[in-house]
Parts: C-alpha cells; sequence; structure tokens
C-alpha cells in the first residue's frame, strides 16, 4: 500500500483555508503514516524546523513565505513573508529568547531573518549573509558568515557587536559548526581553487587559534555533526553545490583531523551523517553515481573510527538527500529523492527492515523527528504535504485503543546539584524516565524498571550517559508508564 493512493478527507468549511488532512493510517510493516497534511496549490514545501517546546513545524515554501503549523492540530496558524526567492533554507533556534533564525541557501546575498515563534511574526532583517547559521547559547550569540567576514550577532541587543575579518586573504568563511562541550566555534574557508581549511574559534572572545586542513576531504563541506562522548566532528561535501567528495573525522580536543573516510559522499547531499548516541555508530550515505550500481550505507565505530558494515539499498546512483537517526526507536530513516522513497534501517542489527516506503512521488525535502510525541515529519513528499510517521517495534498495526489510563503526573524541583523529577504511577508497570535535547538525541537513561503504583523521585545531576556534564540549553525528561507518557521541559543554566 502507498501513501499516494489515500484519498483526502475534506473536514469542513471553515477548515478548508488551512489545509486539509488526510486521515486513513496507512502500514508500511514497521511504519505507520499516522496523518498526512496537504496544503492547498501552489504550494512546494522546502526545509523545515520543528520546535518541541512549542509544537510547531516552520516550512520554507516556494511562494516565499513561511508557513508555520501547530502540530497538535495540524492546522495552519500562520505565514509569514519572507523577501528571498525560493530555495533550501538554514535555520537556527535560540531556546532562551524564542527566536527561529532563519537564510536561504540558494540566495546568500539575501539578508537573514529572526522569527519571534510565539508571535510567529518577522522581528528583524538581519544583515548576516552567506554560509550556515549556529547559535552559540552560552553567550547568547549568533554567528554568520559574510564572504571574508564572520558577524557576531548579539540576540539580546539585536545588533552585530563583533566582526572577525579571514585570517587568510582572499578566502571566504561559512559557519559550520558550535563545540559547546569544548566552547569553539568552526568555520570552514575555501577561495575555491586553494585547500580547503577549516579554522578554529574561541567563541567567546572571537580570537582565531588554529587551522585544520580538511582539503583531502572534499571540495565543499557541510555542517559538522558531532559525537561528544568520543570528542569528535564528522563531515562530508556540503550542499546545495553539487560536489562528491570523502567524508572526515575531527578530533575536537586537539583539533586535527584523524581520518579521511575514502567512500564517495555527494550529489548534492543536504544531510548525509546521521550520529547513534545510543550504539556510538555513525552512518555515512555513500553515492556511486552510477545508476547500475547500489548505493550504500557506511556503519562506522564512535570509538575507533573503523568501517563496521556496508549496508546496500537502492540502485539509482545518486545517494541519500537526507539520513536522520530516530532515537526512540533506534532507526534511520533514508531519504532517497531520485527514487521517491524512504528507506528505513534497525540500528540494531544494521540491516533494512522498510525497504521502500513510497510517500509521494519525489523523495522529501526533509525529514524532522519529535522527541516528545516520538512521531517524524516528512516534509514535501508530494511538494505540498506532510507525512507524519509513527514506527512500529513488533506485531502488526491495531486501530487506536481508547480508555487509556491517564498520563503519569510530573513536576520538576532544581538545585545547584541538579534537577529532581517527581512523578506519579497510576497502576504497577513497567517505567522508563530517559533525557534528550531539543534534536531528539538520547541524552541519558535515568530509570528502566518495574515500578508500583505511587509517587516516584529520580534525581538527573545534568550528565550525560558517560558522565560528562551537557551543555546549557533545554531538554525533556520524558516519562513512559505503561501505554501512557508525559514530557518534562528542564532547562539546564
Amino acid at each position: 500500500m502507498e501513501g499516494r493512493g489515500i484519498p483526502p478527507v475534506r473536514i469542513g468549511a471553515a477548515l478548508k483555508k488551512y489545509l486539509l488532512v488526510l486521515i486513513p493510517v496507512a502500514v508500511f510493516a514497521q511504519v505507520v503514516v499516522d496523518t498526512v497534511i496537504r496544503f492547498p496549490p501552489p504550494t512546494f514545501l522546502f526545509a523545515s524546523y520543528f520546535v518541541p517546546e512549542l509544537n510547531k513545524l516552520y516550512m520554507h515554501t516556494a511562494n516565499c513565505q513561511i508557513k508555520v503549523m501547530e502540530c497538535s492540530t495540524y492546522r495552519e496558524v500562520a505565514e509569514i513573508p519572507e523577501p528571498t526567492i525560493s530555495g533550501f533554507a538554514h535555520y537556527a533556534w535560540n531556546w532562551r529568547r524564542q527566536k527561529l533564525y532563519f537564510h536561504d541557501l540558494h540566495w546568500p546575498l539575501a539578508p537573514s531573518l529572526s522569527i519571534d515563534a510565539t508571535a510567529d511574526t518577522i522581528v528583524d532583517s538581519l544583515p548576516l549573509r552567506s554560509g550556515g547559521l549556529v547559535y552559540a547559547s552560552e553567550c547568547d550569540l549568533l554567528f554568520c558568515s559574510s564572504l571574508d567576514t564572520l558577524l557576531a550577532y548579539d540576540c539580546a541587543a539585536d545588533t552585530i557587536v563583533r566582526r572577525i575579518l579571514s585570517p587568510l586573504e582572499g578566502y571566504n568563511l561559512a559557519a559550520q559548526g558550535w563545540d559547546s562541550v569544548g566552547r569553539k566555534l568552526y568555520v570552514s574557508m575555501t577561495d575555491w581553487s586553494g585547500p580547503l581549511l577549516l579554522a578554529v574559534y574561541d567563541y567567546e572572545s572571537g580570537q582565531f587559534t588554529k587551522f585544520i586542513d580538511v582539503s583531502s576531504v572534499t571540495a565543499s563541506m557541510s555542517p559538522l555533526t558531532f559525537c561528544y562522548a568520543h570528542h569528535k566532528a564528522y563531515f562530508g561535501p556540503g550542499a546545495p553545490a553539487p560536489f562528491n567528495g570523502y567524508a572526515g573525522v575531527i578530533d575536537t580536543e586537539r583539533d586535527s583531523l584523524l581520518r579521511v573516510f575514502h567512500l564517495v559522499i555527494g550529489n548534492g547531499q543536504y544531510g548525509p551523517i546521521a550520529v547513534d548516541t545510543r550504539d556510538d555508530k555513525v552512518y555515512l550515505a555513500g553515492s556511486t553515481s552510477d545508476p547500475g550500481l547500489p548505493e550504500s550505507l557506511w556503519v562506522v565505530d564512535c570509538a575507533t573510527d573503523s568501517v563496521l558494515k556496508k549496508v546496500e539499498y537502492a540502485n539509482h546512483g545518486w545517494g541519500a538527500c537526507w539520513v536522520k537517526w530516530i532515537p526512540w526507536s533506534n532507526r534511520l530513516y533514508v531519504d532517497c529523492d531520485m527514487d521517491s522513497c524512504l528507506v528505513i534501517l534497525d540500528c540494531n542489527t544494521d540491516s533494512v527492515i522498510v525497504p521502500r516506503l513510497h510517500l509521494g512521488y519525489w523523495g522529501g525535502s526533509d525529514v524532522l523527528p519529535d522527541p516528545i510525541h516520538q512521531r517524524t515529519f516528512v516534509v514535501g513528499a508530494e511538494s505540498a504535504t506532510v507525512h507524519v510517521l509513527r514506527d512500529v517495534m513488533s506485531g502488526v498495526t491495531e486501530e487506536p485503543v481508547t480508555g487509556l489510563p491517564p498520563a503519569p503526573r510530573a513536576s520538576l524541583r532544581e538545585s545547584p546539584a541538579g534537577i529532581e523529577l517527581e512523578y506519579h504511577v497510576e497502576s504497577p508497570c513497567r517505567v522508563q524516565v530517559s533525557v534528550y535535547d531539543l534534536l531528539g538525541r538520547d541524552v541519558k537513561v535515568l530509570v528502566a524498571e518495574n515500578q508500583a503504583a505511587g509517587q516516584h523521585r529520580v534525581f538527573w545531576n545534568r550528565t550525560d550517559s558517560y558522565g560528562a556534564r551537557v551543555a546549557r540549553g533545554v531538554y525533556y525528561m520524558l516519562v513512559n508508564a505503561g501505554a501512557t507518557s508525559v514530557p518534562v521541559k528542564a532547562v539546564v543554566r
């Protein structure tokens, strides 16, 4: 059964001006298409950003708009006009100020936008141009490159407070990653003829500290994907430039290139790398550039940087647009644009469990996990749609169960030593209390046991599963008790 074969259900004149919701559930072995939201034409949905705190989805369209969808009702609640041309975009979330920063990657000379996410209005048009946006919450600064200058934008005062010139004449800069543990900012540098370099800055002082020569890796560069447990960062070719290249890994303690993986990655991919923090593995999406050969995923051990396995999954010669790790099911979603499908892997065995999940007539422009409600949004598989997917862990899918017990009640108390969570369990059941970050990554499992009915307490000392203190920011403590769950927001200051 394919999702595109489900007819839309029209749900009333008052809602027609917003969207059409597809209610029927489609089952693809291990994945349920829970809901399909169709926006009225002419709409084409590009890159998107999901804010778990507000339960909102922001979607960049081809009509020079940002559509905002409230995800408890799946209704469009706002349209934010943006003056740039259409194309893929980059977002950065400021959880301190409840602001979302937006930049059009296909139109680098256009200004970036600051959006008030509570009112869904544009606060300011920022003179930050070209390159990716990086928000450093510790100092409340937004970093963005403007050709040969790195700009630091004070998010409290809404002003540029620092202009950092390129340390090499003729080289352009592009912000690529913020290491919240090592307290460093990484910026790629290129003059399109010389070697590609990665500059390291102290983001609080703005001082340049070191070059890392990454020219042996690729002709372009994607944002860094950090594995904080092992003090490493992975990267590959960047999009939208259609370059092929290799992937590499950086030692973020010594700021040196540890290894080059001679596995071809490229063809305009937007997110070719994903880290599985539960199993300490990284997935690299390869590209053969030959329709006659199978596409491959390379599974790498984060501790040793050795290749554990090669997984072949498709025969279209183009590679994956996105790979996203889904923490609650420990699965990997591979978005194959040219093959118009999702491929889903079980990360426990690194094997394909859903070889071809067709949601539309091309692959989605973005795949966004929601760790709080344990669902995944696939945006743009049919140009103007959002598919809401849910993982099925075992057995067959049944009709939704009514009369579930109430969700466990929970509350927080903060102290200098950590955060205490108190929760109430209605009846004896299996209870798991886990901590997630805003990207849906596992931080730590605090409770995993059978518990009696009544009040319970658990203490989180603000460390991850390796004992390292987590970075400042917003986290969620998710209490799963039997068939019900409740998320509780925790702020590490």
